[in-house]
């Protein structure tokens, strides 16, 4: 029997485009490289959950609708499942380790040249290609509070995404980073671009494969694990020498 074709890859941009690709990209990165633990698992949803109990994070498979869920101690994300998996990723980082001193939320966008328009309170920012906005919720004393973006391209909306009331600026700012980056996202060269999306997504030919895919895979769990073992204890420091004409103290029996 003739060997298998490989899928050729390509480099897909926009980023917000480019389909989820792999979950399990995410899903084994948590179980095998941070220690998270799977705490439910049916053709429904899989859930895991992180080692100190407080974080959650759940790919509910559901359709038409499938997400992700990402729960935090007082708040809830929920996220389409045709955003990336790498952006996915970015966000739950930022819940597993904040960045001490996040950007406002809208800044990275504002940066990449996305067009801010106000309402009220409110505040949209919305791609170059106007596939994509988030709006910024805020509280009458001008504090970012919620935050809710959508992506409809080709008369389809691909992806919502929903940070509510609670959710920490750091997770906000970690999801409009991801969708400000120009970065080209590596996929297989199937099933893209999305239904109708053709004019706004440009692919490159890569000479990435499955196992080039996988190999960075094993070798982000690897960093992983490597962070979170326990530094080797310091060892004890030397017994000080006698000094000349001294006797060192007896020891009892």
């Amino acid at each position: 029997m003739p060997p298998t074709p490989q899928v050729p890859y390509v480099l897909a941009a926009p980023g917000y485009l480019a389909g989820g690709g792999s979950w399990d990209h995410l899903t084994e990165l948590l179980h095998h490289g941070h220690g998270w633990h799977y705490t439910s698992e049916t053709d429904l949803h899989t859930r895991l959950t992180s080692p100190d109990q407080r974080l959650h994070v759940t790919l509910a498979h559901a359709r038409p609708h499938p997400e992700w869920i990402l729960t935090g101690p007082a708040w809830q994300a929920r996220i389409g499942v045709f955003l990336p998996v790498e952006y996915v990723t970015a966000i739950v980082d930022a819940m597993r380790s904040p960045a001490p001193d996040p950007p406002a939320a809208l800044d990275p966008l504002a940066t990449a040249g996305w067009t801010t328009r106000r309402c009220g309170t409110a505040r949209t920012a919305v791609s170059p290609d106007e596939t994509v906005s988030v709006t910024e919720e805020r509280a009458p004393d001008g504090t970012p509070e919620a935050w809710y973006a959508s992506c409809t391209a080709g008369g389809l909306t691909w992806w919502n995404a929903v940070f509510p009331v609670g959710t920490p600026l750091q997770v906000a700012a970690a999801f409009t980073g991801s969708l400000a980056s120009p970065d080209p996202l590596v996929r297989m060269a199937v099933g893209i671009p999305l239904y109708n999306c053709g004019s706004y997504t440009r692919f490159t030919p890569t000479d990435v494969s499955w196992h080039g895919e996988r190999v960075g895979l094993d070798a982000r769990i690897a960093q992983a694990r490597a962070a979170r073992r326990p530094a080797p204890a310091a060892p004890p420091p030397p017994a000080s020498p006698c000094r000349p004409g001294t006797v060192a103290p007896h020891r009892p029996r």
